[in-house]
């Protein structure tokens, strides 16, 4: 079952989108403020966050920022009504995946969810497909092999594509607590760089990895 994080604040709103997803076979919890939603986050991640840019106490830009420090998954959905172009920004900038305005019919938000859970299932870029289920890469319907860690580099930064994904997330992902005294993480990355034929993998220096690619 799908596991959603409703934040939001007018409760008639946030009932009905609460009711009709419930309908649908989501499992959703509903919280009316930012501090709420932090306790809830800080107990287990959820596939799915909705969440209002105008919330007391916590906005929701501060929020998803939040959600993005602590989960790589999950993905997150703003709902508002502003059309302040700063804030598109801001929430793509700090790891949202989609934006829907208020008013709005329930059924393009569903068409939303609907289309961000198929993403989930594989990312396709050019000639290329990366099935998240199993981490396998594919050209041209053809298997490109990758090792383990290349496996789950390439995994993040897909999940996170055209954002940027800081060093110490990546490694604490990929090397999955292992302990050791050096991250070969610059390594790991020019050998993942080998098996494309363009440099989709930008490096923000000091700061972590960006795959990049067109929308």
């Amino acid at each position: 079952m799908i596991s959603v994080l409703l934040v939001e604040d007018d409760l008639q709103l946030a009932k009905i989108i609460k009711r009709i997803l419930e309908t649908k076979g989501f499992d959703v919890e509903l919280v009316d403020d930012g501090l709420k939603a932090v306790d809830k986050i800080k107990e287990r991640a959820f596939d799915l966050y909705l969440i209002d840019i105008n919330i007391p106490n916590i906005s929701g830009l501060e929020l998803v920022k939040y959600i993005r420090e602590l989960y790589d998954d999950g993905f997150i959905i703003m709902i508002t009504a502003s059309v302040d172009e700063y804030y598109f920004e801001k929430a793509y900038e700090y790891g949202c995946d989609d934006y829907i305005k208020k008013p709005f019919h329930i059924t393009e938000l569903e068409v939303r969810i609907k289309h961000l859970l198929n993403k989930e299932k594989s990312f396709t870029f050019d000639e290329y497909e990366f099935r998240f289920e199993d981490n396998e890469l594919f050209k041209n319907g053809k298997r490109i092999p990758l090792r383990k860690k290349e496996k789950r580099l390439l995994n993040i930064l897909l999940k996170n594509a055209n954002r940027t994904v800081y060093n110490q997330k990546i490694i604490d992902y990929v090397w999955e607590g292992e302990k050791k005294d050096n991250y070969p993480l610059r390594q790991l990355v020019n050998e993942l760089r080998k098996k494309f034929e363009k440099d989709y993998i930008k490096t923000v220096v000091g700061i972590g990895y960006r795959f990049e690619v067109e929308d």
